[in-house]
Order: structure tokens, then sequence, then C-alpha cells
């Protein structure tokens, strides 16, 4: 079943599928910052912050342990990570950007679009969201788009109204 939502009130949670596409029809300033997991490069400088929500398509972020990368759109080469992300113990992981919320209300979601790799039955949900001063906070929610935006709701809400970032995980791999 095919949901794409062109309405101005906030679609209920449970409707929600991964052809969702919806956006608040005035979207907040998001100014909350997250470490970047990218140093001496210039690769995605200019991009957009994680926490964007004015761009079209689906998109792509990076994380390590120190950081999360800006938005990342479009295609990119597999290698360049390797140049702009330095090795520290850590795992790096590809997520696809699907949802965000702030102030306990889904404020833009986007379609999936980018598979898993390897392909996975489940490769499951997290919310990202602002930290301490040393790093981001993940949290995995659950396995399906509808409840992880609720879930997000929640947790932006009892955070003060903090933005998160719903996201789903795409690929890892060791970083040493």
């Amino acid at each position: 079943m095919l949901l794409t939502v062109f309405m101005t009130a906030e679609p209920q949670s449970y409707y929600l599928t991964d052809e969702s596409e919806w956006h608040a029809d005035s979207m907040p300033h998001i100014d909350a910052k997250l470490g970047n997991c990218i140093f001496d490069s210039d690769w995605l400088e200019g991009e957009p912050s994680a926490f964007d929500t004015g761009h079209r398509e689906t998109a792509r972020l990076l994380e390590t342990n120190v950081g999360v990368s800006p938005t990342i759109l479009g295609e990119f080469d597999p290698k360049q990570p390797g140049k702009s992300i330095p090795p520290d113990r850590t795992v790096l992981t590809l997520f696809e950007k699907r949802a965000i919320v702030a102030e306990g209300k889904l404020v833009r979601i986007w379609p999936h679009r980018h598979e898993a790799r390897p392909k996975q039955e489940s490769a499951g949900f997290f919310a990202i969201t602002e930290g301490t001063i040393f790093s981001h906070l993940r949290v995995q929610l659950y396995d399906e788009i509808n409840h992880a935006v609720a879930q997000a709701k929640v947790l932006s809400a009892r955070m003060n109204g903090s933005p998160v970032i719903v996201v789903r995980f795409l690929s890892q791999t060791d970083w040493y």
C-alpha cells in the first residue's frame, strides 16, 4: 500500500509505512548540534546538517563514536569515508535518514529508498539526538517505521522537546 500524505495535519503514527512522505507546513529551524565524524576534509562541507528538514530526497548519515556526518544527498564514493573519517577504534555505521521529530511532534518523514547491505529482513531503526558534551545519544527503536516514529515522539517529549532523527540501519564496518 502506497501512502503519500499531502495534508497539513500531522499523520497518526500508526498510518506510517515505508512509502510515507510528509512534512509540516511550517518546518521549524532546528538549532541542534552533533559532533561531526569528519575531520581534516572538505567532504560534505556546506551540506545540510543531520537535523535539516529542507531536502526532498531520502538521505544518509554516517556515524562513529565521535559524531554524525552532515546529510549525504545522492550517491557517494564508498572509498570517501576512508579519506575523510579517521580510524579510531570504533564502528562506522551508515544510516538512512527517515524522519525528524521535534517538540514531541513529527516534522518530516522521507520514504524508504536505500537497501541495507547485506540485505536483512529487518535492519532496525534508531533515534539519534544530542547527548553529552562528549558524544551524541543513539537509542534503538522498534523495527517498523510507524512504531519507531511513535517512540521518537515520546523520546523528544520526555527530553523537553529535543529534536530526534529517526534513522534506519544500512551497514557497518569496524573502523580501526
